[in-house]
């Protein structure tokens, strides 16, 4: 006969409890609250909009192009999590490309993009073309066995295209005990969510940070980004709120 267990029998005296989706709202909210996000808006307005939208007229259709609160979100990102190397699947025409750029100027080395379906984008200047590595109309294979093959090890995978298990085998190879994921589309049914999936059962350490319910606001302040970060890199701290990079 099954048993029915009382909340008391289960939870252990004095443990505290905390969902992702607690730990979830509290990043995002603190995440967008930081003064950089003017520095992200500035980003946007005078430099990485400017520049794809330009591209974008070339391509009638607006597949794969983000939202600006997509892209503001991923400058902040890239700024938070201070990556040396970043891999890119699903460039287009390069807005989340150069929000990433942008984002992680201080620390960025690399920078590698791909998309299955278009070789549109374009470096906008000569620092930009020496620290992304642009593969053109690429697969995410052909461009994640490159980088193997090289010894890369990616501290930032951006992941806006469909990932399947001959990417998990490569990714496995680029990953590292510190990797971050960010996942485009977690929505529905769309991709994105089968790709976290895919992820967590790959690496099974991967703390989701789920993207914020926004129903009532518009495509273009809407974001459907999850990201998924290493129990190993979650730190308790008494005061700092932000990396020191975003104060």
């Amino acid at each position: 006969m099954r048993r029915f267990y009382r909340w008391s029998e289960i939870k252990k005296m004095n443990d505290l409890y905390l969902s992702e989706t607690m730990i979830a709202k509290i990043f995002w909210t603190e995440l967008q609250s930081e003064t950089l996000k003017q520095m992200a808006t500035r980003d946007l307005v005078e430099y990485i909009f400017p520049h794809a939208d330009a591209i974008a007229h070339s391509y009638p259709s607006r597949t794969g192009s983000i939202s600006r609160k997509s892209a503001e979100l991923i400058w902040l990102l890239a700024r938070y999590f201070e990556p040396k190397s970043i891999a890119e699947v699903g460039t287009y025409i390069g807005r989340s490309t150069l929000s990433l750029y942008k984002g992680a100027e201080q620390t960025l080395a690399s920078l590698s993009t791909c998309d299955v379906s278009f070789s549109a984008w374009r470096a906008p200047d000569n620092d930009a073309k020496s620290k992304i590595r642009y593969f053109g109309k690429t697969g995410s294979q052909e461009m994640f066995k490159a980088l193997a093959d090289e010894g890369a090890k990616i501290d930032l995978f951006m992941l806006d295209g469909r990932i399947t298990a001959p990417d998990l085998e490569l990714i496995e190879q680029l990953y590292t005990p510190k990797s971050v994921f960010i996942v485009d589309d977690f929505e529905g049914v769309e991709k994105g969510v089968e790709n976290v999936f895919l992820l967590r059962n790959r690496f099974k350490d991967l703390l989701l940070l789920s993207p914020e319910p926004e129903l009532s606001v518009g495509w273009h302040d809407s974001h459907c980004l999850a990201v998924l970060v290493p129990i190993g890199n979650v730190q308790i701290t008494r005061q700092i709120r932000l990396p020191l990079a975003m104060m």
